[in-house]
Formats: structure tokens, C-alpha cells, sequence
């Protein structure tokens, strides 16, 4: 924006020049019906042809200016903001508080300042000018200039009236609309294998129908106002060319001015004409620059700026952590307290919906906590800069994803590619000879467009991205998911070599196989630590309780006591 304001006075100035040299053409048709045509001097109208040539020229050189001014300005934009936008996205969507859009914001403030809308709006100003020029001529045609003037604005204060809501309406439709079409087409296997495909496609078709009625309403009440406003300029003109000739049959004007004052009309009249469709431009830029400030005003970084930590060991510690869904009350985790020392594994174990990923994601500083603390080495874990922690942090999520890109590209984290760390992360993980067996190897193309690759693949290519660089904590949820033998095989291996490597695990299972390198084990329950302790304590306490429940014949009988007869007949 300071480069904005930067350019605004010679904009400003260049639009000034412009406009005034607008008034060669009308000081040019004036002299040459009343000086010209009366004296008949060939050299007069001579010179006045080279002079208003001369000015053409200047003003197409000071209107190429001004364009090239607002394109790169609208460069800068993209160049100062794309990055930073994409940035306070992905942190808004990690708080969860429902900001979207940045980039498409971006996109409507660059397209208005790149556009014709803006010079419209700089242009609107110099209708005054040309009115008051047409007073001068005669006031006469100056009154009807000014009305002529004001209705045609009233005529814009209309059309964002009456097209202002059903415009939002209209945008929001079709948002979603391409949002469905994204996930139709991304779950197109899902939809086609549980036969969802046409239903889905009627759904969306019925929702395509209700936005293009609502899309056509607003065209046709933008067209209805338009065409009015078009009437109404070719009404004026008539006008003024009708008073002007009376004025002229009684000679209170000259033919030069009746002609220069219909060029006045015209050039008074434009901006306010094409305001009338640069309206939205202008609200659709204004509602960006909210919603870009608000993205930025909401996602204010809090990470540590100037300090470079050194290396952690990997020692950590959860303290009295709560957290709770933007816009919830009930919190998914609350009284978190417990600590893994350097080289530990902490095995992680609840029933489905008890925290477990939520807790993963706050640990590794994808989600901030609503309370508490979250410590690594003893530095809160969103005081560390996003790129210096996720060298010192490995993690597999639960919802496993593969960028655009290649394999190697993948597993390095999509930086410059190192093949020595990155072979040695794929060793690690045990898929160095699955990679090498793909058709181009390491470079193989991965993405939601390129080679197809099964779940148990891709999840252990994630497991070797988690891997890369040799982080001191490790957190794995549901590692497992998707495995076949072999990779379930590999995963243990990788769990003890970690374990010898006194690297920091936390791991989540349902499984209690994959907790044989588990110092500690933590059971939650509805958000909270229900048990803590070793690995032996708990898994004792939990097969002493699995001894006090039902066995299936005890259920069986108790739920065949409560049917009705009928079904235990037919049973």
C-alpha cells in the first residue's frame, strides 16, 4: 500500500493532464466552426489540426502511463502479498476461525487496480469541469448537463441497490457450487463404487439451477438499469443539440458552441456512465481490502522473531493444556499434563473421538493451544519460526497427503532436494528398494495428477517424510493405517532403530502391538488423561479391567432377554 500512496500524486497529476487535454477536441471544433468556416483561413485550420494532433499524442502518452502506473502497481501487489496471504491462510485455517479466500480477495483488488474501473473512478472527478465549461457556454445547456449528470448517477445508486444482496447471494452460490464440484471429483471412486454419482451430479444440478435463476434476475435488473442509463446519455445529447440549435436560431450561441457543448456532455456524462458497471469492481475491491486486512489484522504471528534456537534434545512437556474448536464451548482437550524425557516413546491410547489427533496436531504446533503450554526443550512450541521448528519435528497425521511433485521432492519436504538424507530417510523407513522398483524411481511424479499409488504406499512415503533430517521427536498417529505385512514389519523395525537412536516418539494406536518400544503409556478419555504411567502399569490395569467386563455370551443373553418374540423366533 505504501507504494500506492507513493504513486497516487503523479496518478493524480497524470489524470489532470489527461483530462484537460480532453478539451482539445472541443476547443478545436469550436474554432473551426467559428473562426475557420467564417474566415476561411487555410493556415488557421492548419494549425489548429498540427496543435490538437499534438495533444492527441500527449494525452495517448499520458493514458499509457497511467496504465502501466496501475499494472505495476498490481504486479507489486501480487509480488508483496501473494506469498504472505497464502501464509496468513494456512495459519487461519490452522486457528480454525473460518477466514477464506485470500487469495481470491487479492485477485479482485488486483483485477480493480489493473482494470478500467479504477480510472473511471479517477476520471469522475472532471465531470464538474466539463458541466461548469457548459455553463460558460451557455446556462442553459449547463442545467441540463447537471441533470442530466444526476440522474445518471442516481441511476448508479440504483443499481447497487438493487443488485447489492442479490450479488453477495450470487458470489456465495457459487462458491459452493465449485467447492462441491472440487470434492465430487476428488471422492469420484467413492461416488461411483456406493453408485452416489447421480444423485450427487442431481444435487449439484439443482443448486446450478437455483444460481444461474439467481444469477439471470441480477443480470436482467443490471441490463434493465443500463439500457436506461444509455437512453437517458442518448436523450441528453439529443437535447442539447435541440436546445442548442434554438439557442443558436436565436442567436444567443454560437454553432461552434452548440457543438463543443455536446462533446462536453459526452465527456461529463462517460465516467458517470461507466461507474454504473465499474460499481461492483469498486464494492468487490472494497470488500477484499476488508477481508484481507481482517486476515492479517486476526493471524498475527506470535513466533519467536530474531532468536535462532539451537537443536533441541527432544525432551517434552504438556502442561495443564486445554483446547477447544473456535466458536465451541466444549473443550475437545482440557487437563493435559504429563512429559516425555529425550529418547522416550510415549504410546498414546483412548477410544475413537478421545483427543488423540487433536493432541498430535497441538503437540507438533499445528494447532494453538486455548490454555496451557506445549514445551519442547522448555520453548513453548509456537515460539518457534514454522521452518526452524519442522526441522526438529517428524509427523505423520492420521489423513496422509502427498504434494504435486516427485517422490524425492516429497520425502525432502519440498525443499532442495539432498539424495544422501534423502535415501537415508527412505532406508530408514524401509521403502528404498519399493521406490526404486516404481517405473522412474525417485523421480516418479506424485500428486492428485500424476502415478497412482496404493494407501500403504503413499502412507509409508509420509513415514519417511517424517523421517527426514533425523528429527528428535517423532509423532505418529495411527501409523499403521493402510499397511500391509511387510509395511507393518517395517514400521517395528523403524520404532526400534528410533528407540536406539534415543530419538523422542510420541506413536497413537489402537493396537497395543505397536507399543513394544513404549516407555510410557497415556490413556485419554473424553479429552482428558484418564491413565498415565509405564507401559507395563497400564497395560496390567487395562487387562484387569477387560476381565470385569461381559464376555459376548453375557451380552448375547442380556440383549436376547429384551427382544421381542417374534425375532427371537425367526432367530
Amino acid at each position: 500500500m505504501h507504494l500506492a500512496r507513493h504513486q497516487a500524486p503523479a496518478l493524480l497529476l497524470f489524470s489532470l493532464l489527461a483530462n484537460v487535454l480532453l478539451l482539445a477536441s472541443t476547443v478545436y471544433m469550436l474554432q473551426i466552426y467559428d473562426r475557420v468556416l467564417s474566415s476561411g483561413s487555410i493556415d488557421t485550420l492548419l494549425w489548429l489540426t498540427l496543435a490538437v494532433i499534438g495533444a492527441i499524442v500527449v494525452y495517448g502518452l499520458l493514458e499509457h502511463a497511467r496504465r502501466m502506473m496501475l499494472a505495476y502497481i498490481s504486479q507489486w501487489l501480487d509480488d508483496q502479498l501473494s506469498v504472505p496471504v497464502i501464509e496468513r491462510g494456512m495459519e487461519a485455517r490452522l486457528a480454525g476461525n473460518g477466514i477464506e479466500g485470500g487469495l481470491k480477495d487479492l485477485g479482485d483488488l488486483r483485477g480493480f487496480v489493473a482494470g478500467d474501473g479504477i480510472l473511471t473512478f479517477l476520471d469522475a472527478p472532471w465531470t464538474p469541469v466539463f458541466l461548469a465549461f457548459m455553463w460558460l457556454l451557455h446556462p442553459v445547456l449547463g442545467a441540463v448537463g447537471i441533470a442530466g449528470a444526476i440522474f445518471l448517477f442516481g441511476a448508479a445508486l440504483a443499481n447497487d441497490f438493487f443488485t447489492r444482496r442479490k450479488g453477495q447471494e450470487a458470489a456465495a452460490g457459487l462458491r459452493r457450487s465449485q467447492a462441491a464440484v472440487g470434492q465430487y471429483i476428488e471422492a469420484s471412486e467413492t461416488l461411483r463404487s456406493l453408485g452416489m454419482s447421480e444423485p450427487a451430479l442431481r444435487r449439484w444440478e439443482e443448486n446450478q439451477q437455483s444460481l444461474m435463476e439467481l444469477q439471470g434476475r441480477l443480470f436482467r435488473r443490471t441490463t434493465i438499469i443500463s439500457s436506461l442509463s444509455r437512453s437517458l446519455r442518448l436523450a441528453l445529447q439529443v437535447a442539447v443539440l435541440g436546445l442548442g440549435a434554438y439557442l443558436v436560431l436565436r442567436r444567443e450561441l454560437t454553432a461552434g458552441s452548440m457543438i463543443a457543448a455536446s462533446i462536453l456532455l459526452s465527456r461529463a456524462l462517460a465516467p458517470i456512465e461507466r461507474s454504473i458497471g465499474a460499481w461492483r469492481s469498486l464494492v468487490s475491491a472494497r470488500a477484499a481490502r476488508r477481508n484481507l486486512m481482517r486476515l492479517f489484522a486476526e493471524t498475527v504471528s506470535v513466533q519467536n522473531a530474531g532468536v535462532t534456537l539451537p537443536r533441541p534434545q527432544g525432551g517434552l512437556k504438556l502442561e495443564d493444556l486445554h483446547y477447544r474448536a473456535p466458536g465451541t464451548s466444549q473443550p475437545l482437550i482440557s487437563r493435559i499434563d504429563f512429559g516425555v524425557e529425550p529418547g522416550q516413546t510415549c504410546g498414546v491410547i483412548g477410544p475413537s473421538g478421545s483427543g488423540k489427533t487433536t493432541l498430535c496436531r497441538l503437540i507438533v504446533g499445528a494447532l494453538r493451544p486455548s490454555f496451557g503450554h506445549v514445551r519442547l526443550d522448555g520453548a513453548e512450541v509456537w515460539t518457534w519460526a514454522s521452518d526452524q521448528l519442522g526441522q526438529y519435528v517428524g509427523y505423520l497425521p492420521q489423513q496422509v497427503e502427498l504434494f504435486p511433485g516427485t517422490i524425492a521432492e516429497n520425502i525432502a519436504r519440498l525443499r532442495d532436494v539432498d539424495s544422501e538424507a534423502v535415501i537415508a530417510a527412505a532406508q530408514l523407513a524401509g521403502i528404498h528398494e519399493m521406490i526404486l522398483r516404481l517405473p522412474s524411481g525417485y523421480r516418479t511424479e506424485v500428486g492428485p495428477h500424476a502415478t497412482r499409488i496404493s494407501r500403504g504406499q503413499c502412507q509409508r512415503i509420509a513415514l519417511a517424510r517424517a523421517l527426514f533430517g533425523d528429527p528428535p521427536l517423532i509423532v505418529l498417529d495411527e501409523p499403521n493405517t493402510g499397511l500391509d505385512g511387510e509395511g507393518e514389519v517395517a514400521l517395528f523395525n523403524v520404532l526400534q532403530q528410533l528407540k536406539r537412536r534415543g530419538r523422542t516418539v510420541v506413536i497413537v494406536s489402537h493396537r497395543t502391538n505397536l507399543l513394544h518400544t513404549a516407555d510410557h503409556i497415556v490413556l485419554l478419555r473424553d479429552g482428558s488423561v484418564s491413565m498415565f504411567g509405564t507401559r507395563e502399569e497400564v497395560l496390567s490395569a487395562l487387562n484387569g479391567q477387560a476381565r470385569r467386563i461381559p464376555g459376548p455370551a453375557v451380552i448375547r443373553e442380556k440383549v436376547a432377554a429384551n427382544e421381542p418374540r417374534d425375532l427371537k423366533a425367526a432367530e
